[in-house]
């Protein structure tokens, strides 16, 4: 199994990364939490969302804010805001875009389930403003775009199209492709964030082109799901 990770994270004491297929999917608890364990995290301290491709942003950042996540039977929502040591979040995906954000002190973390829904309704944006709400004005942020479905793939009609910047929308032999990436690196500058702090995938990490790394709801059209974490030391 490999583990899709930014080295920065682990440097500021953040386990993380996305997990390839070979793990199973992350549907099924066991496999997750075989996961959780390989890694010495405790699989009881990772935190779950019921994903509607929305923009919604949970915020774990004090023991009152996880007493509430705990109170609550259920949560609809797409990413995640952390702050609390010892605790972690997870997100799945299958061509969607796992969305890593944080403050260079690594104070926060943000963890966002980013579809092409969330990218089209600025959910990056957003997730870059309530971090720098909470780090602070002068905070400086980086971001991690993990694996997902790349331009090569990303084939739309002109009603999706429509909702992207014109700039990372390609038309080519009379279709219509989007880049995700392009779209959330457009998102997280207008927000200050400096391109040089900002890494995204190569085109070997698309999520669609490569079966035997990802799973892809695109190129299978199954349920099966890939997971993103983030786990505060």
């Amino acid at each position: 199994m490999k583990i899709f990770s930014d080295e920065r994270l682990i440097n500021l004491g953040i386990i993380s990364g996305t997990a390839s297929r070979e793990m199973g999917s992350g549907r099924e608890k066991e496999n997750s939490d075989k996961l959780f364990s390989a890694l010495n995290i405790p699989p009881q301290k990772i935190l779950g969302l019921k994903q509607v491709h929305g923009d919604k942003i949970i915020n774990i950042l004090n023991e009152e804010d996880l007493a509430s996540y705990h109170a609550q039977k259920e949560h609809e929502a797409d990413g995640w805001l952390l702050g609390l040591k010892g605790t972690g979040v997870m997100i799945l995906t299958a061509d969607c875009v796992p969305l890593y954000l944080w403050d260079k002190q690594g104070k926060f973390i943000s963890l966002c389930h980013c579809g092409w829904r969330g990218v089209a309704a600025l959910m990056p944006a957003k997730a870059a403003k309530l971090l720098k709400e909470k780090a602070g004005p002068g905070a400086e942020l980086c971001a991690y775009i993990g694996p997902h479905i790349n331009a090569c793939c990303f084939e739309v009609k002109e009603d999706v199209a429509s909702q992207f910047d014109a700039g990372c929308v390609i038309r080519k032999d009379g279709k219509i492709f989007v880049d995700l990436t392009a779209e959330i690196v457009r998102q997280l500058k207008q927000c200050g964030v400096k391109i040089e702090d900002i890494k995204s995938p190569c085109s070997c990490e698309c999520t669609c082109c490569n079966k035997e790394v990802f799973f892809s709801y695109r190129r299978d059209h199954t349920k099966n799901v890939l997971i993103s974490f983030a786990y505060k030391l």
